[in-house]
């Protein structure tokens, strides 16, 4: 059996939740400015090829696109129980949380992020342990020193960061858990149409990945996972998703997909003006107003 090739760096699970009763997409190409000629399935979006092939001695493996897709199948799971029965657990909640901190570091838009990062963190710095013994039962140095500059190991630091935000000093920090589960939650509203882009995290604190921050990410066209620490857990404005659609757009690095043409469109439109305007910085200022 071959190695898998369309590697999605925004999991097909969630775009499915984005599309029409036809499981289809109107795709935007920010750059050429222009819609595509057909609708798209979420097969055929948001994706790169080979992204997550490793080289292992001259020999292709997609071994870290297929953990990937064992933990999307997870994250479905959890996501899909919690929409059906409109309950939260403190378990489910900690898979979303993790679920928006692997989404980060998976997308093309975070890469500098990423590169940058990874000259910060060494190996030093992170939560985690690497041994190599040899026959006498000593520590295999020699080995050890040749995985930490390997590209495996710099790969293998987009499945590690995800985890930095529940950490302190090596070990899982209940404070930091509490803290999320506190101020995280699901807000549904049905009378809504979202769209979602190449960039989907609205983040407060993008650089810091250490500490969450807030954030928002749309779950779908009916529900967006806010954490937040205003203490309100609720929506307050109904301005709120249309600043959440024009942050999705302007945060977009290329493409922004969506079910209902018009109302892409019609986001397309306001951007437009605010960008007329010289107004665009204010819609990422604003919009943690509203939550």
């Amino acid at each position: 059996m071959g190695i898998s090739r369309r590697h999605h760096y925004i999991p097909q699970f969630l775009i499915k939740k984005f599309a029409d009763s036809d499981n289809m997409l109107y795709l935007y190409d920010k750059e050429k400015k222009t819609f595509a000629k057909e609708k798209r399935s979420p097969k055929s979006i948001f994706f790169e090829m080979n992204r997550n092939i490793l080289d292992f001695g001259g020999t292709a493996n997609d071994n870290l696109e297929k953990l990937y897709a064992e933990l999307d199948e997870k994250f479905s799971r959890d996501l899909t129980e919690i929409i059906a029965t409109k309950n939260i657990t403190e378990e489910g909640i900690t898979s979303l949380l993790v679920m928006v901190s692997s989404l980060k570091w998976r997308l093309p838009v975070n890469d500098e992020l990423f590169y940058d990062k990874d000259r910060q963190y060494t190996y030093d710095k992170l939560p985690i342990s690497i041994k190599a013994i040899n026959d006498d039962g000593s520590q295999n140095t020699e080995a050890i020193e040749h995985l930490l500059n390997s590209e495996i190991f710099n790969r293998t630091k987009r499945l590690i960061f995800p985890f930095l935000p529940f950490y302190n000093n090596y070990e899982i920090a209940e404070d930091k858990l509490s803290k999320l589960h506190q101020n995280s939650y699901i807000d549904s509203n049905e009378i809504i149409t979202s769209i979602l882009g190449d960039s989907p995290i609205i983040e407060s604190k993008r650089s810091d990945i250490e500490d969450f921050g807030n954030f928002i990410l749309p779950l779908g066209n009916k529900e967006t996972f806010i954490c937040s620490d205003s203490g309100n857990k609720k929506v307050n404005s109904i301005a709120f998703y249309v600043n959440k659609d024009l942050a999705m757009f302007h945060q977009a690095k290329k493409y922004v997909v969506c079910c209902n043409k018009d109302h892409l469109a019609a986001i397309i439109y306001a951007y437009q003006n605010l960008h007329s305007v010289g107004q665009t910085n204010l819609i990422h200022e604003h919009i943690f107003k509203f939550v």
